[in-house]
């Protein structure tokens, strides 16, 4: 991703002239327009490399900070896991990719079954109430959430937060 000279200052907490210095001594970058675009991932291995020509050494204090944020980072998202305030991401999506497989099936599954039930159908008020029928047999179907039975407490939890929290605001 591409960043500007003010993104890429805030992106590493240092102050403008800094990338500016950091250009001039060999900072990667590129030129378009008028601006000066710089990458994350390019100045940040530029600064690793730097810091390693500079002392033989990486800074032992500056990677243990590091270590130790990406720890609390770690507990933190753990912590809110066994809450129940989050639940893990692939479980979603293995969840969601389910219910639209689901809902294809159904979705597709319905002309067939209702054309079969509907032809003998004499008035419209009978085509009505066996479509609506089959509709809501297919939403039942449809309405269990999918996710493993330890995750249900998960979404409760994090269900009645967004409500409460709407509440809060409304």
């Amino acid at each position: 991703m591409d960043l500007n000279r003010s993104e890429i200052s805030a992106a590493f907490g240092v102050s403008m002239p800094t990338i500016d210095e950091w250009r001039k001594k060999g900072c990667p970058c590129h030129q378009s327009g008028k601006k000066w675009v710089f990458t994350v991932h390019k100045v940040s291995d530029w600064l690793r490399a730097r810091d390693i020509e500079s002392s033989g050494t990486l800074d032992l204090g500056q990677e243990r900070a590091k270590l130790t944020k990406l720890q609390a980072e770690k507990t933190t998202i753990e912590l809110e896991q066994t809450r129940g305030n989050l639940i893990p991401f692939e479980l979603v999506v293995e969840t969601w990719q389910g219910h639209i497989a689901n809902a294809r099936a159904k979705l597709l599954g319905l002309p067939p079954k209702a054309a079969a039930q509907i032809e003998g159908a004499e008035s419209y008020a009978e085509i009505e109430g066996i479509l609506k029928d089959i509709v809501n047999e297919a939403l039942d179907e449809l309405a269990t959430d999918g996710l493993p039975k330890e995750y249900s407490r998960s979404i409760e939890t994090i269900a009645a937060n967004l409500e409460s929290a709407a509440d809060a605001d409304g």
